[in-house]
Parts: structure tokens; C-alpha cells; sequence
């Protein structure tokens, strides 16, 4: 059975959406010229906020099938990246409520039911053990929520179980969430030494005034205390930060960040304020936000910033000292490794397979009582999805190999989709360095939707065929129907030799262990970083190729 969205508008199916129907028996192809004359007027549609909170491709619109019971029936596809996979797990307790916050969580007395919680995330786990064993987990992510809002002695068991339930490698990235008045010096200790080499502390600003609209309930002074604990413990601490407030100061995202860096942090993530969800689209277009142009401007002076004291962008929104912090998790996601969700609502990703756990507490329970994996909807991707969520991830949030892809799939970017990139690329909307695709500073203003320009035309035309139904609050669909078909041939996969797709995994766009003497230095990097001085693709700058090694 065909599932849809439940946020649709009856009237879209009448925009007049150009073809991407079948023709002697193929898809119609584009074409340089008709793709630039379509691209023009469509990319004057500025897109949301900058940067983007979160983005997922393929949208979720089609495809969403019922759950399988087990875990061997949902990770019984092959991965592209054998053997390897990573974990996130989520806790949904709070302190409080932010206003921000869109996240599955209980916040105060909620904790009261914490323990029966962790006791069910425990019997999670167990129903994965058996399908993970002989593969190696590289990542954890602990997320929510707050979980270092629970005690101690949940937070062991967990740990616990997670180093007795998998492999871990050696050296594992774990990475734990925490807020300002959880997390004091002693439980710092006991998480470094339950394996946590990693730790997102969510201050979102310094600025008193703002904070008190927020329902944050912290002083800067105990924020800042816990912070100076953190980066002495852990190490590799990483601040989110938050900009775009009503009546926020001009200065107030880089004053915050000043002082984040005379504290020692290492690592900083930067999210623009999203007001606009709850915003409806008008004549088919997005909402503007007043504060995008702003907020545009506060992103650039804030890269600028962080680029003079020797941070390097990991992922668009994510900058880091390299000699100090790294963040493995994040970027993984997008090479399309397995990522096994675990807890209310949490998100997943099995071989060619986006999931998602059930997100009412009282179901989850029941689920796991009767033998089920707590899973509420999968999405199957065919082989032109999975490759094109990739493509279209990096090319978002990183960058894009062309000899990768081609390494992983056997498929080549620039023959596939050859006009559709030539033709952004005269419009000034991406470019090439070396075999790495990237959106340029240009594409700010548009760098939500040109990733998704490269959805497969055959997706394209189920989106088309629809029943009168297109999403209402988010333009993707709108972009990519009306922008007509974009490859310029069919794909055409060709399986890689396995021993070789089992190597691929090291070789990614990106790698800092590999690339690291391809980093500007000195006067070079503040030429550079002089160079692209407007708003912009920032992410991997420094990555001048993509290498095969051993290949």
C-alpha cells in the first residue's frame, strides 16, 4: 500500500510541472539549454534559513512500507560499506522544554520514568546483538533529550551494554549530549571512563537576555564552569550555538563564539533559529523568513571568525581545530554507512533502507514486549535512491567525489547527470576541484534545493503521478517536478568487486588522516579564506582529491 505524507496540498498537482514521463520507452533527457532556462527562474526562489537545522534526501513522500518484525529481516540487505556500521541512540528526558525544540522529549518529571526506559533500550539492544555480531561499530552518537540528565547509574548501563552487546573498535568516536547544569565534574570523569571521547554541550548562546526566551534555565557563569570541566576531561567538546533570535544584538553569535575560543573549545556547531516550519507556503513558494538576508550575514562573520583562530569546517555548519577535535559520526552518515537507531523515535539507516522508531513511548513498550522491533515505518530505497542520497548529501553538507562515487556504484556523476552540472556550473551554482563537485559561495542563498536537483528523474515522475497530492510547507517537490527531467543518460550500475567495495570505506571525501597535508597553512589559508570571503560552501575546502589507496 502507497503511504503519503499527511501535509499535502490538493491544488499543487495543477503548477504545471514539466514532463518526465516515459518516451520510446525511456525517460525524457535533459538538455544543457532547457535545464539552464528552467534553472534560472527557479533559483530565484531563496530557500529558507541558512544554514539548514537538518535535510534528508530522498524527502519523505513515497515509499514508507510497515516495519519488519526482526532485525535480521530489516539488515538483510548488503551494504555498501561491509562490516562497519554506527550507533545512535536516544534518551528523551529533559530538564525543561525549549521553545526551539521539535525533538521527541520529556522534559521534568519525566525523569521519574527513566529507569523503566533505560530497562527497554537494554532489550533493544539485545535484538540487534545477534545480526551485528562480526561487524565492527566505528561510531557512537547518544543524543535526545539530555541524556546526561539521567543518573549515574543509568548511564552505566547503558555504556555497559553497549561495550558487552557490540564491537566496538578500538578507537570508536562516543559522543554524548549533554546541557548546562547536568553535568558536573564527577560525572565528567566516570563518562571518560566508560569509553566518551566526545561531548556536544548545548549552550545555544551566552547572551544572558536571550537565554531568558528560551526556557533554558542555566547561568552562563555555571555553563561556562561546566565547559572549562569538559574541555579539560574530554578534550574533543563540541559547543551548539544558535543565531537569528528576535531582537538579538549584531554582535551576539560572535561575541558568544569569542569567548567559546578563550575557553578552550575545540569544536563549534552553528544553527541558524528556525521559525519557519510552522510557516505556510504562498503561490507554491516558501515562506522568507525577515531575518534571512541577516542571517546570512551572521554565518559569513561567524566562518570568518572561527577561520582566524585556525578552525577548519568539518561539515557546512560544524568547525573544528583539527589538532584538538574531530566529529567521525556526522560525516559517516553521509557515505551511506549503516547507522543503527536505537530508542523512542530514533533514527536509522539499514542497507538501503531509512527508518524510524516508533515515537509513542507507550508503543515502543509494547513492541518490545511482544518480541518486535520497535520500528514504525522503513523506506526502501531501489539502487538510483540509495546513490543519489549519498550524492546529494555531500554535495549539501561536504562535498562530492566523482571517482568515488564511480569507486562505490560504477556510476559516473558527470555522464549521468553531465548537463544538469554543466549547466549550474555556468550559472555559477557549483563547480569543479579536481574530481570534488561543490556548491560555491553563490549557492547560499539556494543550498537546500540544489541538491535536490539531482533526485533521479525516475523519482521525479512518481512525484509527478500522485493523486492531486504535493507536501504544502516544504518546496522541495516543487523544485525538483517543475525543474523537469535533469540526467542527461540512464543509470547504469555496475557491481563493484567486492574486496573492493570492502576498502572503500577509508576512502572518503574529506578524511583528515589522509588530507591533512592538503590543508592551506599560514598566509595560505588567510588567503583563502579571503577568497571566499561571501556566505557559502565551506565544508572540506581543504580537500584537494579523493584517493583509492591500495586500490
Amino acid at each position: 500500500m502507497q503511504h503519503y505524507s499527511d501535509c499535502f496540498n490538493k491544488k499543487s498537482r495543477y503548477i504545471g510541472a514539466h514532463e518526465v514521463g516515459a518516451e520510446s520507452g525511456g525517460l525524457l533527457r535533459a538538455d544543457l539549454e532547457t535545464l539552464k532556462e528552467r534553472l534560472t527562474p527557479l533559483l530565484r526562489i531563496q530557500n529558507d534559513f541558512f544554514p539548514c537545522f537538518d535535510w534528508s534526501f530522498p524527502p519523505p513522500l513515497l515509499g514508507k512500507s510497515a516495519a519488519p518484525e526482526t532485525a535480521a529481516e530489516l539488515f538483510s540487505g548488503t551494504s555498501i560499506i561491509p562490516d562497519r556500521y554506527a550507533i545512535y541512540l536516544h534518551s528523551p528526558f529533559c530538564k525543561t522544554l525549549c521553545k526551539f525544540c521539535y525533538y521527541a522529549v520529556l522534559p521534568g518529571k519525566g525523569i521519574d520514568r527513566a529507569a523503566e526506559y533505560v530497562g527497554y533500550l537494554l532489550r533493544e539492544m539485545e535484538m540487534y546483538r545477534e545480526v551485528m555480531a562480526g561487524q565492527t561499530c566505528e561510531s557512537i552518537y547518544f543524543g535526545g533529550g539530555t541524556p546526561t540528565f539521567l543518573d549515574d547509574a543509568l548511564l552505566e548501563r547503558i555504556f555497559t551494554a553497549l561495550h558487552e552487546r557490540f564491537d566496538l573498535a578500538p578507537d570508536a568516536e562516543i559522543t554524548i549530549e549533554a546541557a548546562p547544569g547536568t553535568l558536573g565534574r564527577e560525572k565528567l570523569e566516570r563518562l571518560r571512563g566508560w569509553g566518551v571521547n566526545r561531548l556536544s554541550y548545548g549552550i545555544q548562546t551566552l547572551d544572558e537576555r536571550l537565554l531568558a526566551g528560551l526556557n533554558r534555565h542555566y547561568s552562563v557563569a555555571e555553563a561556562e564552569r561546566e565547559l572549562a570541566d569538559a574541555v579539560e576531561i574530554i578534550g574533543n567538546v563540541n559547543v551548539d550555538t544558535m543565531y537569528g533570535f528576535d531582537g538579538e544584538d549584531e554582535a551576539a553569535l560572535t561575541d558568544t563564539l569569542e569567548r567559546f575560543v578563550a575557553l578552550g573549545v575545540p569544536s563549534v556547531s552553528i544553527y541558524a533559529l528556525d521559525k519557519q516550519r510552522s510557516q505556510t507556503k504562498q503561490n507554491f513558494e516558501p515562506p522568507k523568513d525577515e531575518l534571512y538576508e541577516y542571517k546570512i550575514r551572521q554565518f559569513a562573520r561567524a566562518e570568518r571568525l572561527l577561520a582566524g583562530h585556525g578552525f577548519e569546517p568539518v561539515l557546512q555548519n560544524v568547525f573544528i581545530d583539527p589538532e584538538r577535535a574531530a566529529y567521525t559520526h556526522q560525516v559517516r552518515r553521509w557515505d551511506n554507512l549503516p547507522l543503527l537507531g536505537l530508542g523512542l523515535n530514533a533514527q536509522g539507516y539499514a542497507p538501503a533502507t531509512p527508518y524510524q522508531n516508533i515515537g509513542s513511548l507507550k508503543s515502543y513498550y509494547e513492541a518490545i514486549d511482544a518480541g518486535r522491533i520497535p520500528v514504525a515505518t522503513i523506506d526502501r530505497l531501489d539502487p538510483e535512491l540509495d546513490f543519489c542520497r549519498e550524492l546529494t548529501s555531500k554535495l549539501r553538507f561536504t562535498c562530492v567525489s566523482r571517482n568515488e562515487l564511480a569507486f562505490k556504484y560504477g556510476v559516473d556523476i558527470a555522464e549521468v547527470y553531465g548537463h544538469l552540472i554543466r549547466a549550474l556550473a555556468e550559472l555559477d551554482f557549483v563547480g569543479w576541484d579536481g574530481d570534488l563537485l561543490r556548491m560555491t559561495p553563490k549557492a547560499a542563498y539556494y543550498n537546500n534545493i540544489i541538491p535536490m536537483l539531482f533526485a533521479p528523474d525516475a523519482f521525479k515522475a512518481r512525484l509527478t503521478a500522485l493523486p492531486e497530492e504535493y507536501i504544502e510547507v516544504f518546496p522541495v517537490p516543487f523544485i525538483m517536478t517543475r525543474l523537469g527531467a535533469a540526467q542527461s543518460v540512464p543509470f547504469r550500475f555496475h557491481e563493484a568487486p567486492q574486496e573492493r567495495r570492502r576498502r572503500s570505506d577509508r576512502r572518503r571525501c574529506g578524511d583528515r588522516r589522509q588530507l591533512a597535508a592538503m590543508v592551506p597553512q599560514g598566509d595560505e589559508r588567510r588567503t583563502a579564506a579571503e577568497r571566499r570571503g561571501g556566505p557559502g560552501r565551506r565544508a572540506t575546502d581543504g580537500v584537494r582529491a579523493w584517493t583509492a589507496a591500495g586500490a
